[in-house]
């Protein structure tokens, strides 16, 4: 079997080229293309495709398999290359390592980052040393290409971006995830007004009154620039009443519910948090309160939005090489949010109540 530079020299003296014709032609440095012939560098994604459009062939078939072997008289890069001498971590052969990259092995480090808003230290300290992972050397000393670029390489073979050099098995990053699960709380439900009330059609068509009043005296504020100072208030009152009206027509149930302790979002921790089961959304549709200021410590206000808003708060925590652990938290949205029927307008309690009372409120919408 033929290697990438003996094929490339085939080729050429097939075509009656010389190599300093070819670096001409491309515009290659007859150094890289001298590198290339000997075998001691493999051209990467950008001189591959220079000189696979030159040879008049494709860069996965630079290696005709010899004596027949194979359906097509082909064979890919990945069945032909061999490591080097370089000092691979976690690879054992080439092959293996493109199919583990094509399959298994297919989250990078920078993906990581993104999905845990965390910098990359804080990943190599607290996530890698628990999961296997594929290091792709890009064959650089202080800035200079002295060896092959790997990561090049296997985005070449791969047909891929391949911009970070370490790619990590999702397997188990997802099972480290999973693992590392402290707790997973509701504190608060987000439920429709109407849901508390006696007669549902009797509560819209008042709330519609209500509507209609704020819209008339809205519209005729905005026709008169002198408008007392009265009609304003009374557009307010308005407002405010039509906010309060499902109290006056609550169920025996709305009335028990309402006679306990609402939820405030300017004291949370008042409110019981509830383990509920993990919702079945993917890690990377998890929500961090806010952008990465330090992953250790996150503003209050962010958190008291999913408290408003009936969000799933999952707790993880993490551990390094020494044992120290850190402690990440992350929200989910409700799975199982409630929508109005007939009046749009919702009231938040606690899921403690939610769960106590439930059946009843539901088996009446």
């Amino acid at each position: 079997m033929l290697t990438v530079n003996e094929n490339i020299k085939e080729i050429l003296r097939k075509k009656n080229m010389t190599q300093k014709q070819m670096a001409e032609a491309l515009g290659i440095s007859e150094c890289s293309i001298s590198r290339y012939l000997k075998g001691t560098r493999i051209p990467q994604a950008e001189d591959a495709q220079k000189i696979a459009d030159f040879l008049g062939v494709y860069p996965k078939e630079w290696f005709p398999l010899q004596n027949g072997e194979g359906a097509d008289g082909k064979v890919t890069v990945q069945d032909v290359l061999k490591p080097s001498r370089q000092n691979w971590e976690q690879l054992r052969t080439w092959p293996e390592a493109v199919r583990a990259l094509a399959t298994t092995h297919t989250i990078s480090v920078a993906d990581i980052c993104q999905i845990l808003h965390a910098p990359r230290s804080w990943v190599n300290r607290y996530i890698l040393p628990h999961i296997d992972k594929i290091y792709l050397p890009d064959g650089k000393r202080a800035g200079k290409e002295i060896n092959t670029n790997w990561k090049e390489v296997a985005a070449l073979q791969l047909g891929k971006d391949m911009q970070d050099s370490t790619w990590c098995c999702k397997e188990d990053f997802d099972n480290l995830i999973m693992g590392s699960i402290v707790s997973v709380t509701k504190q608060t439900k987000l439920i429709p007004a109407e849901l508390l009330v006696q007669d549902k059609k009797v509560f819209a068509e008042e709330y519609a009154r209500y509507t209609q009043k704020i819209s008339d005296l809205a519209e005729e504020l905005n026709s008169d620039a002198h408008a007392p100072m009265d009609r304003y208030i009374e557009l307010a009152d308005l407002k405010k009443q039509q906010l309060q009206c499902y109290r006056r027509q609550l169920s025996n149930e709305g009335r028990q519910i309402l006679r306990g302790k609402m939820p405030s979002a300017g004291n949370p921790d008042a409110t019981k948090s509830i383990p509920v089961r993990l919702p079945s959304v993917p890690i990377e549709k998890w929500v961090f309160p806010e952008e990465l200021k330090d992953f250790a410590e996150i503003e209050e206000t962010g958190h008291r939005y999913f408290f408003k808003n009936g969000y799933i708060r999952i707790l993880l925590s993490f551990i390094d090489g020494n044992g120290n652990s850190v402690r990440k938290t992350f929200y989910a949205a409700d799975p199982e949010t409630l929508y109005h029927k007939y009046v749009e307008e919702y009231v938040l309690i606690s899921e403690e109540v939610w769960q106590m009372y439930a059946i009843r409120l539901m088996s009446r919408r």
